[in-house]
């Protein structure tokens, strides 16, 4: 049985459209599935303003700069938020794959401890 791999940089919202008006609808972070008003707010203090620049950059350089530009965002149930947001899912029906990834990145993500 092979598993088939999802593209997480590649969003599958409005996925009976042609591809190229998947996130037509989409007018601001906030409209995608698991995001809101506060993380459109912590999107635009990272520096992603629009939908657009959220999918070319994937969930995890996305993450990355969420996460530099505020700090408490480095937890797992967050990189669990932008993957969904990208598939269109809900955060709790991402892959288990998808959760290890984010559970990685957080974990590479924590400050290292000064000697």
């Amino acid at each position: 049985m092979s598993k088939l791999k999802i593209n997480t940089k590649i969003p599958v919202m409005f996925s009976d459209e042609p591809a190229a008006d998947r996130f037509a609808k989409a007018k601001s972070i906030r409209d995608l599935k698991n995001l809101g008003i506060t993380t459109e707010a912590h999107f635009k203090k990272a520096g992603i303003k629009t939908v657009k620049q959220f999918i070319k950059l994937g969930w995890e350089k996305a993450f990355i700069k969420l996460v530099k530009s505020n700090p408490k965002s480095r937890h797992t149930l967050y990189g669990y938020a932008l993957i969904g947001a990208l598939q269109n899912k809900d955060w709790l029906q991402i892959s288990d794959a998808d959760k290890a990834a984010a559970k990685a990145l957080a974990l590479k993500l924590k400050p290292q401890k000064k000697k």
